[in-house]
């Protein structure tokens, strides 16, 4: 049966899901940043101070280090910043969530009215019947 409310819960359910999808990318691209990160760190520790040379190479391995830095606060930074998108969206799926419940809750209440009125409407065509009947079996 649909009513009124179909339409908005169907909209607020398309809402819902929406949201869902884009909760499960945030969480992959937070997933694929501290991947990232952990593969620096272990590339970090790969790292070895030359023990002898020219010093060209202990420049090299200084700025090694630095790019591996750079790339890792760089990523920190993205990692925070989809960590705080995702709260957001959490926030933001709640409140869509209870939304849609509310509406889900309200059409149900809206079926229950209908059915109920049609049990009376039917419980009022069989007592005509059965009066048309014990009518047409007296007469």
């Amino acid at each position: 049966m649909t009513n009124i409310f179909s339409k908005i819960s169907k909209i607020n359910k398309q809402k819902v899901d929406k949201i869902e999808s884009e909760l499960f990318l945030l969480k992959s691209a937070i997933r694929q940043i501290e991947e990232k990160i952990k593969s620096i760190y272990t590339d970090v520790d790969k790292l070895e101070i030359p023990k002898s040379g020219d010093v060209s190479l202990l420049f090299i391995f200084q700025e090694q280090r630095k790019v591996l830095n750079k790339q890792k606060n760089r990523l920190s930074k993205k990692l925070h910043t989809k960590n705080l998108e995702l709260a957001n969206k959490h926030e933001e799926y709640k409140k869509a969530r209870i939304e849609f419940e509310k509406i889900k809750y309200l059409e149900e209440q809206e079926i229950a009215k209908k059915i109920e009125k049609l049990k009376k409407e039917e419980q009022k065509n069989l007592d005509e019947i059965s009066n048309m009947l014990y009518r047409g079996v007296v007469n």
